[in-house]
């Protein structure tokens, strides 16, 4: 799901911000792979109950409150 261009650009600004440097047998590409992965994991867990929370609202598993929904678009 990420982006692993921003991520690669996120990740050299973290670095550099706070002074890590990679070891020489590790490859930025490989980190970045390896830390997207890490955070696919645990996003699409977040993806889920935020969309339970938004959708469902305490409403129960079968009713949505399209009315709030409608309300939460045009607040934008």
């Amino acid at each position: 799901m990420l982006n692993r261009a921003q991520l690669e650009t996120f990740m050299e600004m973290m670095f550099e911000e706070k002074r890590i440097e990679l070891p020489e047998d590790i490859e930025l590409e490989d980190v970045v792979e390896a830390f997207c992965q890490y955070c696919d994991d645990e996003l699409v867990d977040w993806l889920k109950m935020r969309f339970s929370s938004f959708f469902l609202m305490g409403s129960g598993e079968s009713s949505i409150d399209w009315n709030w929904v409608r309300q939460n678009i045009s607040s934008l």
